[in-house]
């Protein structure tokens, strides 16, 4: 019984996303929308093309491999093996069992994802021109993440570990405290962003005096938010995509430029990109996504507490009643569902918020300015510009390229 729920979870799940790919793979073969046609000449436009067939079949065969993976380890008692090795590693402390048996599921699937992210780094990405990663840097990156991984994986499976040993017969409570730790957690990775994550990665250093910079502070000046600090990351070190970022609460806001922007665009396509970014702040866009947060971890916890509680998912695949390690693999299956569904809502709600900094931007600095900033985004990018509509509702937090331009044009 449980066993073919869980089956038809995880292969339910893999269907619906697999028909979604294959929907907006076709889409590749149809004309493009008028108004960004000339965003491709004919050359790039079938570079785009191939680019595009390329990344969905990498991503089809990267999702098809780790359900195979999943489906193996469950079905064919290998998770139930590695609480048995787990046990006798770590005897005398459950806390332990479960961080080496998430551990060694970890590795291995870190293992089997190397393959997929050398060939998109060093296949793909390096083909078309994006590629500027180094094999040491891809090397240090991901022994980086993984260290990452440990450290604060780790330690967030430890917290809430001891929160239900504390907890185990007062499941509320259980639950409000993880989702209270969560959120706080979320909030401080949040702060430190930029300060300490992203510099892990990437060397950032204040941008140079001069006029960019000085349009940039007066911008923000004129809309009400207080700039902490101007800066730029070495990105071109990866790729030579477009980007910015911004970190920061309330109206004290750190600015984050990519190298690669700085070099192509103008300085009025920047202050239209950092427009759309400060009239999320304007809008209250971030408080938000925070609730939605809040209110999805709520849900999440509270699906993990009945799993932990489920003592026939664990008798079904052979493993300890009640082991947390195995809990928080299923809980991560049967999550994906509400994940799906909860998606759509979010994914809708941002869209509409970007329709909203659009026009933020486009008040003060024109839309040509706006128009020509996007083109150049989905130029270098070689974005997707014409994605089929269900796809677009399940998966894109910001509206098509074409859909939003002309949204811009009738302003």
């Amino acid at each position: 019984m449980v066993e073919g729920m869980i089956l038809v979870i995880v292969l339910g799940v893999f269907m619906v996303e697999a028909y979604l790919l294959l929907i907006n793979y076709k889409q590749k073969d149809l004309d493009l929308p008028e108004n960004v046609r000339d965003i491709y000449d004919e050359e790039r436009y079938q570079k785009w093309r191939n680019y595009s067939a390329e990344n969905m079949k990498l991503m089809f065969s990267k999702r098809t491999v780790n359900i195979v993976l999943i489906l193996v380890f469950l079905f064919a008692g290998i998770f139930a093996w590695i609480e048995n090795v787990a046990m006798d590693i770590a005897s005398n402390s459950m806390l332990l069992q479960t961080l080496v048996f998430l551990g060694i599921y970890e590795i291995i699937t870190f293992i089997i994802g190397l393959p997929f992210g050398y060939y998109q780094t060093f296949s793909i990405e390096e083909r078309y021109g994006f590629n500027k990663t180094t094999k040491k840097t891809f090397v240090l990156d991901k022994v980086k993440s993984l260290l990452m991984m440990v450290i604060l994986g780790g330690g967030l499976v430890a917290l809430l570990f001891s929160v239900y040993q504390a907890f185990e017969d007062q499941l509320l409570v259980f639950v409000l405290i993880a989702w209270a730790a969560i959120m706080l957690i979320m909030v401080l990775i949040s702060y430190l962003y930029t300060a300490v994550f992203v510099k892990i990665f990437n060397k950032i250093e204040p941008l140079e005096e001069g006029e960019t910079r000085v349009k940039i502070e007066a911008l923000a000046k004129d809309i009400g938010f207080k700039v902490k600090a101007i800066s730029k990351m070495d990105a071109s070190k990866r790729s030579t995509k477009l980007n910015a970022f911004f970190s920061g609460y309330g109206k004290q806001k750190e600015i984050v430029l990519f190298d690669t922007l700085l070099e192509k665009m103008s300085d009025e396509e920047i202050l239209s990109v950092l427009a759309h970014e400060f009239a999320h702040g304007k809008h209250k866009d971030v408080v938000r996504m925070f609730v939605e947060q809040a209110v999805q971890i709520g849900l999440y916890m509270g699906l993990f507490a009945i799993v932990l509680q489920s003592s026939a998912v664990y008798q079904a695949f052979g493993l300890s009643e009640g082991f947390f390690g195995f809990g928080l693999v299923v809980f991560a299956l049967l999550v994906r569902p509400l994940d799906f569904i909860l998606g759509i809502g979010t994914s809708y709600l941002s869209r509409k918020a970007e329709y909203k900094a659009d026009k933020f931007s486009v008040e003060l600095l024109g839309k040509e300015t706006m128009i020509s900033a996007l083109k150049l985004l989905a130029r270098e990018s070689l974005s997707d510009l014409h994605p089929h509509p269900w796809y677009v509702r399940v998966y894109y937090s910001h509206p098509p390229m074409a859909i939003r331009i002309g949204a811009i044009e009738t302003l």
